[in-house]
């Protein structure tokens, strides 16, 4: 029996050229980062300088989280409120949970049988009903009387 003549095995990747691959891919990476940073300037150049108080210059919060929280109190406490925000108009303030209870215990009202009130679909008859102490039913009283 002759021995047949076998082949080496050969790699199916080369150690070189996958070491010149990721060189070059790293880089293009690194060049490409620097064309990017070059290009697109992103370095905010807005920013007043520390000391600076011109007026030219206005200065920012210096503490948001601090503002938010007061801001958001204020905001719970007129919610809390009852007062008039126009006494001559007719128009108050109330507390958020009285109204609505309001609306719990008595629901809202029926706005369909109310505009069959007014006349030819005109909102007028409509707010004078519901809220007649309102501006806008002020108004309509006007409108009623100069032009009908």
């Amino acid at each position: 029996m002759a021995k047949a003549h076998r082949h080496p095995e050969v790699r199916d990747v080369q150690p070189g050229v996958l070491l010149a691959f990721s060189g070059g891919l790293l880089l293009f990476i690194a060049l490409a980062t620097i064309g990017v940073k070059l290009a697109f300037n992103t370095a905010p150049t807005w920013l007043p300088v520390p000391g600076n108080t011109s007026p030219e210059s206005p200065g920012l919060q210096t503490a948001p989280n601090q503002d938010l929280i007061s801001f958001r109190a204020e905001e719970d406490r007129q919610l809390k409120m009852l007062g008039w925000i126009d006494r001559d108009a007719g128009i108050a303030r109330m507390p958020i949970d009285d109204a609505m209870w309001a609306i719990v215990s008595n629901g809202l009202p029926d706005w369909s049988q109310q505009r069959s009130v007014s006349s030819g679909g005109d909102d007028c008859g409509l707010v004078t009903a519901a809220v007649p102490r309102a501006p806008q039913s002020q108004n309509c009283r006007g409108q009623s009387g100069a032009g009908r």
